[in-house]
């Protein structure tokens, strides 16, 4: 993807590029006003210096030179300094506007994301590909600009006085903005891309890598993953060492370019500038040359870093637009009804004409074999995934479309997650306005107001990221806290004593079904450990409920349920 495609030939640079038009013009007319300056502050110092040597008879001869001198020593860093602050102002807007696109677009997509997108992709789009297209305008966009703008200028501009000086320059323009880029993209491009490659690919292993680090560590092959990962460094180090030392190279030779350059204008200025006062022109017209040096040398790296770019752009574009579904309908009671509903993840079908109803008030227990779609049958309920087929309703309104819903669903999962901001902060997620009598209550409900009380910094004590510092225990009375100050209708506890041992876990389960006695619970579990405070059983097998009635009735009439419920005790025949 060239440079006209990533900026015309997408939506992601084009729409920005016009809304901010302004700004990018201000930013490249002072870029360039920057390096007249400069440039002329050189001409000016070159001419002073020169005129000097001679031993004017009168120092106001040279009075008006070397106020020049101050003139635009103080004029260059001003003008440099308004157009930093000017170009960076521009280009965070429109990252801004990048980001805030980007989110929009991934929250239209949200459900079934995880299909389609790694996590490990989606966190190089986050963060990698947005301040590559940061990149594009910052090192890329504004000295192509810039140094276009200035090389028209400076060729008008000599071809006044001479045509010669106006050739000789366009040349040397030439050479440093199309000979010595093209040829540098050439060259280097295959290890960009490669180095770019490796990099998205890094996010996406080392993500899955960390998540199941605990994995690594228990079957000893910690070794084994610091390996992995020193071997594919020594790889990339190997491309940048050869892309550092083609810089290095490349510099080297546009340094040498522009001293032939100084040279070809002495040169000139020697054959054009020999009478009177045209003499002392002749090393201010070299001197100008030096400060272009800044605004040419990254130009190569620019159009190298080009392919990164265009990777990045066709990164986001594959990410589909969707269609923002607008949650304008409210959840008046929570009964569930579930009809002929069919859901598939991929090829695999979950759930095959699925029926079920749910009165307010009600507490149903789900049971199934690991696979059979009990969380998946959660993540309906909350909206974060659609049914192929069928219906999935709460008051006749599909979860997805309820802007109440997160008033009215809460979830209590395998690992309620904390924050690393304040105890405080951690619980008012559920509610923004609870006041401190409000927060301190509920610590009392779930058990951990002593403990609370205990800590140094009370309710603005800070929480380690994801609550390492509070047990198994301890996070799931957290997590039924922030549901009792939510006040939701609708719980679902989805396995959330899994992890925890059998004395905590019946525990916390006897708190939570006392603390919710006024809810309607779906308990999503996969024993019979609190059973008896279900008004209902279901059991999933094959996409269909096998099994639905009152524990006490199962238990009498079931025979499944019977040896479910032996296996589960232990019990044998």
């Amino acid at each position: 993807m060239n440079l006209r495609e990533i900026l015309f030939k997408n939506d992601w640079i084009a729409p920005f590029m016009k809304k901010f038009r302004w700004g990018l013009v201000l930013a490249v007319f002072l870029g360039t006003l920057t390096l007249i300056c400069a440039g002329l502050l050189m001409f000016s110092g070159g001419y002073v210096i020169s005129r000097a040597a001679q031993r004017p008879f009168n120092i106001l001869i040279i009075y008006v030179p070397t106020l020049m001198v101050r003139v635009f020593g103080i004029t260059r860093p001003i003008v440099h300094y308004v157009e930093r602050l000017s170009s960076h102002n521009w280009i965070l807007r429109i990252t801004s506007e990048l980001r805030k696109k980007l989110y929009l677009r991934l929250e239209k997509t949200a459900i079934g994301l995880s299909e389609r997108v790694k996590l490990g992709d989606l966190l190089g789009i986050l963060n990698e590909d947005i301040a590559n297209l940061q990149d594009l305008f910052l090192r890329t966009l504004f000295p192509l600009l810039i140094s276009g703008t200035l090389s028209i200028a400076l060729v008008i501009s000599a071809g006044v006085f001479s045509l010669h000086l106006a050739v000789i320059l366009a040349i040397f323009f030439a050479i440093l903005l199309v000979l010595v880029p093209v040829l540098s993209v050439k060259r280097t491009s295959k290890a960009d891309e490669e180095l770019k490659n490796y990099r998205n690919q890094l996010f996406t292993d080392m993500t899955d890598d960390v998540l199941g680090l605990e994995d690594w560590v228990l079957s000893g092959r910690k070794d084994d993953f610091l390996n992995v990962y020193r071997e594919a460094e020594q790889g990339s180090r190997a491309k940048q060492k050869f892309l550092f030392a083609h810089a290095r190279n490349r510099n080297l030779l546009l340094q040498a370019v522009f001293g032939i350059l100084v040279v070809l204008l002495l040169i000139w200025g020697h054959g054009f500038l020999r009478e009177g006062d045209a003499i002392n022109y002749i090393a201010a017209v070299a001197l100008t040359v030096f400060p272009l040096v800044d605004a040419y040398l990254p130009l190569s790296d620019a159009m190298v870093e080009t392919n990164r770019y265009g990777d990045s752009v066709r990164r986001l574009d594959e990410i589909p637009e969707g269609k923002k579904e607008e949650r304008t309908k409210e959840i008046s009671s929570v009964k569930l009804e579930i009809k002929d509903l069919d859901f598939h993840f991929g090829d695999k079908q979950i759930f095959d004409q699925l029926n079920l109803t749910v009165e307010p008030g009600e507490r149903v227990a789900v049971l199934g074999r690991s696979g059979v779609g009990k969380s998946t049958l959660a993540s309906l309920i909350r909206g974060d995934l659609i049914a192929d087929a069928g219906s999935l309703t709460l008051d006749g309104v599909a979860p997805y479309e309820a802007k109440n819903l997160e008033q009215k669903v809460a979830v209590i999962n395998q690992s309620p997650y904390l924050f690393a901001t304040s105890l405080r902060s951690n619980l008012t997620l559920a509610k923004l306005d609870a006041s401190d009598e409000e927060i301190w209550h509920i610590l009392d409900l779930v058990g951990l107001k002593e403990m609370v009380a205990s800590l140094p910094d009370g309710l603005d004590e800070m929480v380690d990221e994801a609550g390492q510092r509070f047990s198994g225990g301890e996070r799931q009375r957290l997590a039924l806290a922030r549901v009792l100050l939510s006040d939701a209708d609708l719980v679902i506890l989805d396995e959330p004593t899994v992890s925890l041992d059998p004395i905590t876990e019946n525990q916390l389960l006897e708190l939570f079904f006392e603390r919710l006695s006024d809810k309607t619970i779906i308990f999503i579990t996969h024993h019979l450990l609190g059973i008896q405070h279900m008004n209902r059983v279901i059991f999933l097998e094959a996409g269909k409920i096998k099994i639905d009635g009152k524990p006490s009735d199962l238990l009498e009439e079931n025979p499944d349920f019977k040896r479910l419920y032996a296996l589960d005790k232990g019990l044998t025949d």
